[in-house]
Formats: C-alpha cells, sequence, structure tokens
C-alpha cells in the first residue's frame, strides 16, 4: 500500500530538487533512466523490434527522449514529436539524436512492428486531452500486440482526481512509471494500467522529504492494487504498487471457539432473488471462521447450500450477532424499510448495500436516522446507487466521473458514515480518510459479484469488532478483486467466471494476500 499525494504537493518537492540540481536536467535524466528501466523490462516479455516515443512539447516528452537515448544501447527507437507548432525539449532532442535515435514525420502506418510505445506526450500539467488523430491512431494499437508505458501519467488523465477528457482522446497504457510519489489517478484510473513509482532523489532530500511527511499526516490518503497485471517483480529503481498487507494469523487460537472471530448477521435476499442470499452467505461463509446468522425467508435454500448457517426468521429473534449486512436482493417493500429502520437503531457495525441504499434515497427520516447513529454504519453504492443516493440530498455532491474521491468523502460527510463506492477501482472513506483499491482486473463485473463482496466485507467486520483489528475493509475488498481474478483462471487461460465461482475462490484469495 502507497502513499498519493496532491500534483501541487509532487511539484512543490521536485522544485526543490530543481534548484538543487547540480547539472542541467539531472532530475529529468534520472527520472528518464527510470523509464528506461521499466522500457528494457517491458521488451523483456516481447520480440525484438524497434521502440517509438510519443513525444510532447514538455517534461515527459523529454523524459520519453533521454530514456530513449538510453535505450538506444540495446535496440532501435524512433520517435514522434507531438508538441504544438514543433516544439520540444531540445537538450533531450539533441542527446537522442546524438545516441542514433531517428525523428519519423507523421505516426507510422503500422503501429504492430513497434512492441513497445513510449507515451511522453502530456503529463500533470497537461490541459485536455490527445488530439482525435492519435486517439484513433492507438486505439489501432490495442487492437495488436503492441504494449504502451506511460510516463507520469496517461496523456489526457486528470492527475489529481482520475478524470477522462470529455472533448478530447486519452491514452490507455499497459504500465506507468512515476516518480517520487503517487497522484490520486494511479489509484482511480484503469487508463495508468499497472503503476510503477521511482525514487528520483525525494526521500534522499531532507526537505522534499518533511513536504512529503507533512502531507502524509491527517487525513489519510492511501492506494492498494490487489494483484499486479502480470506478477513480475520489476527492477530497480522500480517498485510497484502493493496490496494492504495482513499480519495477523487467521488460524483460530487454541482456546477459541464458534464466535471468537465474530458473528455476522445476513440479511439478504428475497422470493425475487434468492440467489442473492445464498452469495452473501457464502461468500461470508468462506471469508473467516466467523459464525455466519441468515435472517429471512430464503433460510431454507441458505442452509440446504451452506448447512454450517444458522437461520431465523427476523432480526429480533437473531441471537448473538457482532455486525451485521443488509440489502443484496432484499426489495424495498415495507417489510424491508421496518427492518433496515430496525437495524439502524441497533449498536453492531452495519453494511447498507444495493435495495437498502435505494430504502435510504427514498426516506428521509431513514436518512436522519443514520446521521444520528453511533455504530459503525458502511454504505457500499455502486455508481447508480451513489448517483439515486446523491440525487436525495441537500449537499451538492460531485459526480463520480469526474471526482471520485471528492464525490465520496462528500457523500460520507452529508450521511456521517463510511462509503465504499464499487468499481475497478473502489474507494473507501470514514469522511476523512481514503483508501482507494485497484483491484488489478475487471472480473468481477459479473451479476452478484456485489452480493458476495457484501459478504466478504461483513465477514470481515465481524472479525474485526470480535478482535479490534483495523484495515478489515480494504483487506476484504483485496480479497474480492483477487477471488474474481483467481475465479476466471482455467487451464487454458482465463475465461469469464461468475458470482458463485468467486464466492468458491474466497479461501484461495483469502491465502494468497495474507500470505503475502
Amino acid at each position: 500500500m502507497s502513499h498519493f499525494y496532491p500534483v501541487t504537493r509532487i511539484r512543490a518537492c521536485e522544485q526543490l530538487l530543481l534548484d538543487a540540481q547540480t547539472e542541467p536536467d539531472q532530475l529529468m535524466r534520472q527520472a528518464a533512466h527510470a523509464v528506461a528501466v521499466a522500457a528494457a523490462a517491458m521488451l523483456d516479455d516481447s520480440t525484438s523490434g524497434p521502440v517509438l516515443l510519443l513525444v510532447g512539447a514538455g517534461g515527459n516528452g523529454g523524459d520519453a527522449l533521454y530514456a530513449g537515448a538510453e535505450l538506444l544501447a540495446t535496440t532501435s527507437v524512433d520517435a514522434v514529436l507531438l508538441g504544438r507548432d514543433g516544439r520540444v525539449h531540445p537538450q533531450a532532442l539533441a542527446a537522442f539524436k546524438q545516441q542514433g535515435g531517428r525523428l519519423l514525420s507523421d505516426l507510422p502506418t503500422y503501429p504492430s512492428s513497434y512492441p513497445l510505445i513510449i507515451d511522453g506526450v502530456l503529463g500533470i500539467g497537461g490541459h485536455g486531452g490527445i488530439s482525435t488523430d492519435l486517439q484513433e491512431w492507438l486505439g489501432t494499437v490495442h487492437s495488436r500486440d503492441t504494449r504502451i508505458l506511460s510516463v507520469d501519467v496517461p496523456s489526457g488523465v486528470n492527475a489529481d482526481t482520475g478524470a477522462l477528457p470529455t472533448q478530447s482522446g486519452y491514452v490507455i497504457a499497459d504500465v506507468t512509471v512515476t516518480f517520487g510519489g503517487l497522484r490520486p489517478a494511479h489509484g482511480l484510473s484503469a487508463s495508468c494500467g499497472e503503476v510503477l513509482l521511482a525514487d528520483i532523489g525525494l526521500k534522499k532530500s531532507s526537505l522534499a522529504a518533511n513536504l512529503l511527511k507533512d502531507d502524509a499526516g491527517s487525513p489519510a490518503r492511501w492506494t492498494a492494487r490487489a494483484l499486479t497485471s502480470d506478477h513480475r517483480q520489476w527492477p530497480e529503481p522500480l517498485t510497484s504498487v502493493a496490496p494492504l498487507a495482513y499480519r495477523h494469523s487467521l488460524e483460530p487460537g487454541p482456546d477459541e471457539d464458534k464466535y471468537s472471530g465474530g458473528v455476522l448477521g445476513v440479511c439478504a435476499g428475497s422470493s425475487a432473488y434468492p440467489g442473492a442470499a445464498v452469495l452473501a452467505t457464502a461468500a461470508a461463509v468462506r471469508a473467516t471462521s466467523s459464525m455466519v446468522r441468515y435472517v429471512g425467508s430464503q433460510k431454507l435454500e441458505v442452509v440446504r447450500a451452506l448447512p454450517e448457517v444458522v437461520i431465523s426468521d427476523s432480526v429480533a429473534e437473531t441471537g448473538r450477532v457482532q455486525a451485521w449486512v443488509v440489502g443484496p436482493g432484499r426489495g424495498t417493500g415495507a417489510a424491508a424499510r421496518r427492518e433496515l429502520e430496525e437495524l439502524l437503531h441497533r449498536p453492531e457495525p452495519l453494511l447498507i448495500d444495493a435495495d437498502a441504499l435505494s430504502i435510504l434515497a427514498d426516506n428521509t427520516s431513514m436518512r436522519t436516522i443514520l446521521r444520528n447513529r453511533r455504530g459503525i454504519t458502511l454504505l457500499t453504492p455502486h455508481a447508480g446507487e451513489f448517483r439515486r443516493l446523491s440525487a436525495a440530498l441537500d449537499t451538492s455532491i460531485p459526480d463520480p466521473s469526474s471526482d471520485r474521491i471528492g464525490a465520496v468523502l462528500a457523500l460520507a460527510r452529508d450521511l456521517s458514515c463510511d462509503v465504499l463506492l464499487k468499481g475497478r477501482h473502489t474507494v473507501i472513506t470514514t469522511g476523512e480518510d481514503v483508501i482507494t483499491v485497484d483491484a488489478g482486473s475487471s472480473w468481477a463485473a459479473t451479476p452478484g459479484s456485489g452480493d458476495v463482496l457484501a459478504g466478504i466485507i461483513g465477514a470481515w467486520l465481524a472479525r474485526s469488532a470480535a478482535r479490534t483489528e483495523s484495515g478489515a475493509v480494504p483487506l476484504a475488498v483485496q480479497i474480492h478483486a483477487t477471488a474474481a481474478w483467481l475465479a476466471a483462471q482455467t487451464p487454458d487461460g482465463p475465461a469469464p467466471t461468475s458470482a458463485f465461482r468467486i464466492a468458491e475462490a474466497v479461501p484461495q484469495a483469502t491465502a494468497r494476500i495474507t500470505s503475502a
């Protein structure tokens, strides 16, 4: 797990290093070396062939050219200058030419002849996106065996929010290499691909290190990745964004019993959506040693599939519980509304998902109860549910597509609860601290996957309540993402999976995450 920083803070740190340079472009050459190392590692996986540089007018273009000059020692490198009015970093261009680099007058007709393209068009200071012509040309690249390495952030991606331009194009990278510290986009945008961080001296500079340390205080901003895209070990000075570590043993102690790991109550499923009950409870049973109790009309279906689950007809009739999940496939009728209100008045940690979120969106008095609730409450909407809920509030909430972190923070503060915005890049906040989790794949985008996630998180909330451990929610998100990836693997390669297969993969995913 890595800390991320706003662009202004990274710029301030870099300026300190620029002021301390002992020779021209010293910092840029350090960054370019990291780009060259990443490029060489990516070429190890490809057939031999030239590298193509897409060179903009600013510092990213200079990084690309200096990196290209270094790569020319082992392979041929071509460059296309894409800066407005032909602008380019002159010293970097001279170094590239001196080493034998070739300039092209236009984008090549056959991009498949380049196993690797380095994107140095726009950096963190670039505005707007890339041209339509370049966007269309890059569209042909992704249908071939050509990989893209972006410098700092993929061109066109907003470094502070991860938002994509609406009136122009952007680059979709396989790998992004950045320097000194991560930006929010690195934990929010799938366009970044796998993110690599290179230290270019910020940690060695006491002034720069202190600037980063000051920003790393409260509130905290962290990002984690459930799994790396190709499970490689990158050479120095590169490090990839790592999962959130878990250092506790999952094996019950010699004096523990079925209650020691926490007890989860699950209020999910209905006659219209019986599968939600089975999926949520199956995931919870497989996530931890916590005891699972199911409440609702699908109790016989649940116990047939999962005989270890204890069943009851209502929340009031359920025995000892240390955390609750409510909402998946539950419906929004009068009974579901009464059940949610009853749970909101209870003290245990409460995860509210799916239909229960719709009830909140439609019920002002229920939201008032939520705001006054003292127990931990976690809302787990996807983007559509998030928009419906935020539209019901008097507060102006940013749209997740334009400011994912700002949107989640605003909703959490308005409703006085924790919020988890689901997606390939999950954002979790208490209203102050923020953790983003990149799933590393999109195999979880399948019906019922959210029910599985609710069960996993619920089980970990119950365990956390019983053992007073921290980090349960982001850890559960990582396990879910890893389970989705595992569920898609076959002896012949990856293939579409399903929610129940994801639930079945939870134990293996748990072992992989907690044993790392």
